[in-house]
């Protein structure tokens, strides 16, 4: 088999050749129950103005907090397995991902996210503020398709917009506990209210967890993926004038847990088999998590609000594991990854009622990434990285819809972003450098036939940034390209009997210019060679479906389909017609999901809520040339509690189908087989909650 080029899910994973050459628990919420809020009356704010879900002209899914408190969402990779053509993997460890976003994916820790996150406004840089906890949260938004109009070269894909939860003049609370196999437990507790009536509020809430974990590891006693950690998130919000306020907002996540790990699989059994670890040094990866934010508005009469914000954020991991994935003591492994950052945004949004509706603002954003590595023989002396990449982006923005009738809209978008990159090897003294500058653009036409069928046609281009390849053994490799992507999507949003139904649907074609591709080889005494290249050009061709169903009071019932078709047209320049036609490696071509929730007064203080979801995914290849392949997998999940007053008691099950499934695939630098590291299987516990 030609095993020249192979994805690489991660270099700090895979660190070993390429040197060698908790989630949260489920909230308490006051709108806890069936999520019977129809999308037409839910209004969203990633386009960065209040809209209804069913006006905007973009596929957008919302997990509402009802859904967040019934359905165990620790995360947000909990909260977007029901969306379709959207897959999030915990990788090689809980901080790192492994992601299929319509035909997007990731490219190792150097690579850019193929989407933007966004908390209350504000864009969380590298991947490892996606593993934060769901603490707080109020709403999540997930928008499918380029968002770089709004959000820059890391919307490319999309954008997922979290809101979190505003304080009140009513002082409210939560606290909940888990307990899990796995001796694995839980707690989160949050409070809300004022401090100066009307003038001054605050929120806080703090998770906590620690566990064993279910993934044995046969050459140590530790599991492969126990952990423990703590996450907390509090905002002080003041409001001195009706047209003032300002708030200040501060998250915290500091956790050890189990990661790195991978076992080795033979290519022919690769379909079939589930592998475990045999390593005789445990991986562990110490993470944590600092982020810091200042939003202030202030509204000028009804022309427009002017919006400041300014955010902080570092994050750090140290990371030691096992270099050569046995039980032997002959290799070993370790990774320090600092990223910090500094942005600043200052836009000003029209708030009158009238047909013409804009925004306009600026950003930058200043960022550092601060990594060293080390991999060798046990007592021996270890190959070395050192490196410093600094990236600082300016960026110009506007958006404006108009309404030309009370059914027909137009809207357009435009922004251009200047890009300065830089990167020190500090062991070889070698200094690269790179600029570039990219226009992305939006242009949409809809219209709303009847008061319950709204459709759409848009037109968006999006990019994700260039870089370096800190490892690279080619010097021709050492800088890569940004990717461009040109996206044509047409769609329609649909309401049946008075909310009862909900359809919505879209077809999209999508073409790569330059896409970003992690690719990996392995060299004969040297190990694995990692780097990021382009491609010349790659075609997706897609679409998907979401119902919602409310038959009855109390009971919901959701689905939904997505397709993607990515193929290679173009490959490496040097070899341009190699893998024509050859799926994508770590895309799922096929999602199907569908999830029902249900409500059942048992007497005037006792109710009974249940969810259930269950989530399919198609196969996937994780080479280019196609052949380690993973087969079709079905998940299930479920939650059942009982309400009575401010108490709940709840039975919980995640991947209540015990599927395994790879997460993070790679060659191995030490043999012929490939390594992989597996899904957590089937777990289940229990919850008791009460909210005041």
């Amino acid at each position: 088999m030609n095993k020249h080029y192979l994805t690489a899910i991660s270099t700090a994973a895979l660190v070993a050749g390429a040197l060698g050459a908790a989630p949260a628990v489920a909230q308490v919420t006051p709108d806890a129950g069936a999520d019977q809020v129809a999308p037409n009356e839910i209004t969203v704010t990633a386009r960065k103005r209040n809209e209804t879900a069913q006006t905007v002209a973009d596929p957008i899914s919302v997990v509402t907090a009802a859904k967040i408190a019934n359905s165990d969402l620790r995360t947000l990779q909990d909260a977007v397995r029901l969306t379709p053509n959207l897959v999030v993997l915990d990788g090689l460890y809980p901080g790192y991902k492994t992601v299929s976003f319509r035909g997007f994916t990731t490219l190792g820790r150097d690579g850019e996210f193929p989407f933007a996150t966004v908390v209350d406004g504000v864009v969380q840089p590298g991947q490892m503020f996606f593993q934060q906890e769901l603490v707080n949260v109020s709403q999540i938004e997930i928008l499918r398709g380029p968002q770089g109009t709004l959000y820059g070269g890391g919307a490319i894909a999309g954008a997922i917009n979290i809101v979190t939860r505003k304080p009140t003049n009513d002082y409210t609370g939560s606290v909940t506990a888990q307990y899990l196999n796995g001796d694995e437990k839980r707690v989160l507790a949050s409070v809300s209210g004022p401090i100066i009536r009307d003038k001054l509020f605050f929120t806080a809430g703090a998770t906590a967890y620690k566990g064993d974990g279910l993934i044995k590891n046969l050459a140590n006693p530790i599991n492969a993926d126990f952990g423990k950690g703590v996450t907390s998130r509090g905002s002080l919000l003041f409001t001195p004038t009706e047209d003032i306020s300002v708030a200040l907002s501060a998250s915290t996540s500091d956790s050890r847990q189990g990661g790195l790990w991978l076992a080795p699989i033979p290519d022919a059994d690769f379909k079939d088999a589930v592998g475990q670890p045999s390593e005789n040094q445990a991986g562990v990866v110490r993470t944590k998590l600092r982020s810091y934010s200042l939003k202030s508005d202030f509204a000028f009469s009804d022309f427009a609000t002017l919006t400041a914000i300014t955010a902080y954020s570092r994050g750090r991991e140290r990371t030691t594991a096992d270099g050569d994935f046995t039980a032997a003591d002959l290799f070993t492994q370790t990774v320090h990854f600092v990223d910090e950052t500094w942005s600043q945004e200052l836009r000003l949004t029209s708030t009158g009622t009238g047909a013409f509706k804009w925004n306009v603002g600026g950003y930058y954003q200043d960022e550092s990434r601060d990594y060293q590595s080390s991999y060798g023989a046990v007592g021996g002396i270890p190959g070395l990285n050192d490196n410093l990449r600094q990236y600082e982006t300016y960026a110009l923005f506007g958006q404006a819809s108009y309404e030309l009738t009370d059914r027909l809209e137009l809207t357009g978008g435009f922004r251009y972003d200047w890009e300065k990159q830089s990167y020190l090897d500090r062991l070889s003294k070698l200094i690269l450098k790179q600029k570039f500058s990219e226009p992305q653009g939006k242009a949409s036409i809809s219209y709303k036939w009847t008061r319950d069928l709204f459709t759409y046609a848009t037109y968006s281009r999006g990019y994700r940034k260039g870089g370096f390849n800190p490892s690279s053994q080619a010097e021709s490799l050492l800088i890569y390209k940004p990717e461009t992507a040109d996206n044509f999507e047409v769609g329609f949003k649909s309401n049946f009997g008075d909310n009862l139904a909900t359809l919505n649907g879209a077809a999209f074609y999508t073409d790569f210019k330059g896409q970003q591709f992690s690719t990996s080889r392995v060299l004969e005494g040297d190990g694995i060679f990692t780097a990021i290249s382009n491609i010349g050009k790659t075609r997706v061709m897609g679409a998907e479906a979401e119902l919602s169903v409310r038959p009855m009071q109390g009971l919901s019932i959701s689905g939904s389909l997505g397709y993607s078709d990515v193929t290679i047209k173009s490959f490496v320049p040097e070899n341009p017609g190699q893998y024509r036609n050859n799926v994508i490696p770590q895309i799922y071509r096929f999602t199907a999901q569908a999830g029902l929730d249900y409500e059942a007064p048992l007497s005037d203080s006792a109710t009974l809520v249940f969810h259930g979801d269950v989530s399919h995914r198609g196969n996937v290849y994780w080479d280019v040339q196609n052949e380690l392949e993973t087969g079709p997998k079905t998940f299930f999940n479920a939650k059942i509690s009982l309400q009575s007053g401010p108490w709940s008691i709840s039975a919980i099950g995640r991947n209540l189908s015990n599927e395994r499934t790879p997460m993070a695939v790679g060659p191995h630098a030490l043999g012929t087989t490939s390594l992989a590291s597996y899904n957590t299987p089937r777990q289940y516990g229990v919850e008791v909650g009460m909210k005041f």
